[in-house]
């Protein structure tokens, strides 16, 4: 009897001693595993986060491209609703605004002293921070060297002391890593044409 027992409590120590052993390598394997994916995240994390600031910065681009494009037709607009002027604003090269006059006026190259007189709509006294533009981009343009684009009721529109309105739109002048777009508008008929960066030409070329 007591042999028996001695070989139950032999039997019932090393079945202890078995699970207690696989306990260990369990515990081991887990954390071995652990450091595994670690290191292929951080792999991983050097190719993918450069691979989504690139993309974000080119979807920063585009949209700020359409945002010109939608704001530069509904000035087109609104002047010959209001029978009045418009004007299209650069603070700074990533920061563009606009204001919008009942005054009209005829000349698409001299804003007419009446012209704050009449205002109606201009953005930046309701809110200070608004921008056309996310503020991500950087737009090249006379607009931005103390000139302002003039829309005006007879469909005319230009560049204030004369020429076309002239702007590009691109990510920190990098036209080598990112896209980069240009929006011409002519000042005798207010058409619109649209340019895109062909880096292969290191040249720009229309959209249709």
């Amino acid at each position: 009897m007591l042999r028996r027992y001695y070989l139950d409590m032999t039997l019932f120590a090393r079945s202890i001693s078995i699970e207690g052993q696989l306990s260990k390598l369990q515990r081991g394997a887990s954390f071995l595993e652990l450091i595994v994916v670690i290191a292929l995240l951080g792999v991983m994390g050097t190719f993918i986060i450069p691979s989504i600031g690139s993309w974000t910065a080119k979807a920063k681009v585009e949209a700020d491209y359409q945002s010109v494009l939608a704001q530069i037709e509904n000035l087109k607009t609104r002047v010959r609703l209001v029978n009045g002027t418009a004007l299209l604003k650069c603070t700074n090269h990533s920061v563009l605004s606009y204001q919008v006059s009942t005054n009209y006026q005829s000349s698409n190259s001299v804003v007419d002293p009446n012209f704050s007189a009449l205002l109606v709509e201009d953005p930046l006294v309701t809110n200070p921070n608004f921008n056309v533009l996310s503020g991500k981009t950087n737009i090249v343009s006379s607009l931005c060297e103390g000139t302002r684009g003039i829309f005006v009721a007879n469909a005319y529109s230009g560049i204030e002391g004369g020429g076309n309105i002239d702007i590009e739109i691109n990510y920190k002048n990098d036209r080598v890593n990112y896209p980069a777009y240009r929006i011409l508008v002519n000042q005798s008929t207010s058409f619109v044409q649209r340019f895109i960066w062909n880096k292969s030409k290191g040249s720009w070329s229309e959209l249709d």
